[in-house]
């Protein structure tokens, strides 16, 4: 659309914003007990009405620096400027300042980033506070009986809640109530998943701030000030002090311990050792230990031509959870990068590279491992340890083995870019393994490590054997957003999995044109999957719901969020902006709740809902809880915690 336009925008940033998801909400200044983040004046134009062409200074930014990937040949990572305009102004800025843009938002000047900012969003900046209603009359309760922790829940991470625990099972669901909703202030999506401590919740935001939230009435006890958007789950263990502590990592590699009760700093340590280390996942906190998953944003970085591609890898961390002292760290590269050539625009090119961990670890305390996923290389040659994986050692973090579901896979954003010179040769599909894997116990005592991935298969393999393969399942042809995306889920049971088979995408070599899908003629075949644990025969799979997206902008009918599984029934987020329970007998619709729309919230801040994806719900003391919004990939926005209870 701009493409040939010239503006007064020095040339080094001319065209810097690669083919990313702009929506990416990380980052940006915290809250403090009593204060608020800064918030938009309510919008000028309607919420899925593009940003005016009005020469002014904000337009121009974005046409010099942006519009070549969200206004050119875009794909589902790089919104055009409807997504981009439902956002805030804050989650703009704070991406580009603090987030997975913060590279090439270095590239402008402070009122560039809020001048683009503002125009896309159409909202000016202002301040506001939570009002002094939303914060609870009296302190919480002091028991420290956890109801929920972690990503999984614990036990496996298998993200199961059987009756006592939840509170409720599938014959409940019917006379479900809405409870109430809590508006995050000022964000485009909530993806931080919940502890459930005695009768409050304990809950991260994008920008850094981490609430303690009642959990019968939806106010708030205290807000901590991180530095960063939290974007994983909450753990609770022992802290320094005898008591229950939270524990959780920022985007930027900041890890804490805070008081479960009060919301004081324990300590506060750093786990990144890479510039462009970030923390994409959940930490897991087991016997004394913080485990910690490091990604990066060099697959970003990437779509720079001019920038050196690439040395970092992926890893884990791990801290003393009474002092935050470094005990270890694992590379899931572990040769040191070294040069391997040029790019086409003559850049140096490095390698091995990559990896990623993007999700929780996993503790199997029986044998004494730890279990990650990984992702892709960013750069060739690959290595052993991409889309794999990977138990290490609790005591020292030395990998034990390795088993790699998809080998020979590099990719970066910079395959999606009209500028694609750091785009591996040949490219690969980015089939990362993005969930944690989980530890089944099936009813005769037997046990598997079951984990999905992007390219639709599930893996079974047995923790006793070096991970060797009991037996694998297609469930769907698979795409560079799943397959299977953030998890699946198990009640011992059966596995139930959700495949997503995104149409939008399937990843292409830029060079030739070709799918680097494996089986890209195959027709997708999204939904939910019940397989048998003993050789993954599928039980049954229910579809998705095409008609519900009808009319509704942004909407994409598919299940990408991990789901969590009660007594006889599975529950499962779809990015329509539905939450729904199935039958864990015949995969039959139990129950069926919108949250894309707008809600009044308790907490005063103006609410409305989206796609549901990244976490699964967590169902712990009768309630179900569950996210709303999440405008990363062209998905629509929401800045939503729903609690469901039985009706009362």
């Amino acid at each position: 659309m701009f493409h040939g336009l010239r503006f007064p925008v020095p040339e080094k940033r001319l065209m810097r914003i690669v083919a990313a998801a702009f929506t990416a909400v990380v980052a940006g200044s915290a809250l403090i007990a009593g204060s608020g983040p800064a918030a938009a004046q309510a919008r000028a134009r309607g919420l899925l009405d593009p940003p005016p062409m009005d020469d002014s200074p904000g337009m121009r930014v974005y046409a010099a620096s942006c519009a070549e990937c969200h206004s050119g040949q875009r794909t589902v990572r790089a919104p055009g400027l409807t997504t981009l305009g439902a956002m805030t102004p804050r989650a703009v800025l704070s991406s580009l300042e603090g987030g997975r843009m913060r590279r090439h938002g270095e590239d402008l000047t402070a009122d560039e980033r809020r001048a683009v900012a503002e125009w896309l969003t159409g909202e000016t900046l202002v301040e506001t506070r939570l009002p002094s209603s939303a914060f609870c009359a009296s302190a919480p309760s002091e028991e420290g009986v956890v109801h929920w922790s972690g990503w999984g829940g614990g036990d496996g991470e298998t993200g199961y809640a059987d009756a006592a625990r939840a509170g409720l099972t599938a014959a409940d669901l019917p006379n479900l109530e809405l409870a109430w909703v809590f508006g995050f202030p000022d964000v485009s999506q909530v993806r931080s998943k919940p502890a459930v401590i005695d009768d409050r919740i304990i809950v991260g935001s994008a920008y850094g701030e981490v609430y303690s939230i009642d959990l019968e009435s939806g106010c708030v006890h205290w807000v901590f000030a991180g530095d960063a958007a939290v974007r994983g789950a909450i753990a609770i263990g022992d802290g320094p002090d005898g008591g229950q502590s939270a524990f959780f990592a920022d985007f930027r590699t900041n890890v804490y311990a805070i008081d479960a009760t009060t919301g004081g700093l324990h300590w506060r340590a750093v786990a990144g050792t890479h510039a462009d280390h970030v923390v994409t996942g959940s930490v897991t906190v087991h016997e004394g230990r913080v485990f910690v998953p490091l990604s990066s944003m060099e697959i970003i970085s990437a779509g720079d031509p001019t920038y050196e591609c690439c040395t970092s890898s992926g890893g884990v961390a791990a801290f003393s959870s009474p002092t935050g002292e470094p005990l270890w760290e694992f590379r899931t590269v572990a040769e040191e990068p070294r040069h391997v050539g040029e790019n086409e625009a003559g850049t140096r090119l490095f390698a091995p590279s990559g990896a990623p961990v993007w999700s929780s670890p996993t503790v199997d305390a029986a044998r004494g491992l730890l279990y990650i996923g990984t992702g892709e290389n960013y750069t060739r040659p690959t290595t052993g340890g991409s889309d794999a994986i990977t138990a290490l050692d609790l005591e020292t973090g030395e990998a034990r083995w390795t088993f790699q579901g998809r080998e020979d896979d590099a990719w970066n954003m910079s395959c999606l870019s009209p500028r694609f010179q750091n785009c591996p040769a040949p490219t690969g599909p980015d089939h990362d393994f993005g969930m944690a894997p989980i530890i089944v116990t099936a009813e005769d005592g037997s046990q598997l490590l079951i984990a999905g991935q992007k390219s639709g298969m599930v893996w079974a393999l047995d923790p006793d054997a070096e991970g060797e393969l009991v037996w694998a399942r297609r469930v769907g042809r698979g795409s560079s957003l799943g397959g299977v995306h953030w998890g699946l889920t198990s009640d011992g049971r059966r596995a139930y999995v959700p495949n997503v088979d995104n149409p939008f995408a399937i990843i292409s070599d830029p060079r030739s044109g070709a799918s680097t899908q494996m089986n890209s003629e195959d027709p997708p075949t999204p939904g939910v999957y019940a397989l048998e644990l003993a050789g993954g025969e599928v039980l049954w799979h229910t579809p998705p719901d095409p008609s519900v997206c009808q009319g509704r902008a942004g909407c994409m009918p598919f299940f990408s969020a991990a789901p969590t599984a009660i007594d006889g029934a599975v529950l499962a987020g779809s990015l329509d902006g539905h939450l729904r329970a199935f039958s864990t007998e015949d995969g039959s619709l139990l129950w069926d709740v919108d949250t894309a729309r707008e809600f009044e919230t308790v907490n005063g801040v103006p609410g409305r809902g989206g796609a549901l994806d990244g976490p699964g719900p967590v169902v712990a003391r009768g309630y179900i809880l569950v996210n709303s919004g999440y405008d990363l990939f062209s998905q629509m926005p929401g800045n939503l915690l729903l609690a469901y209870r039985v009706r009362r």
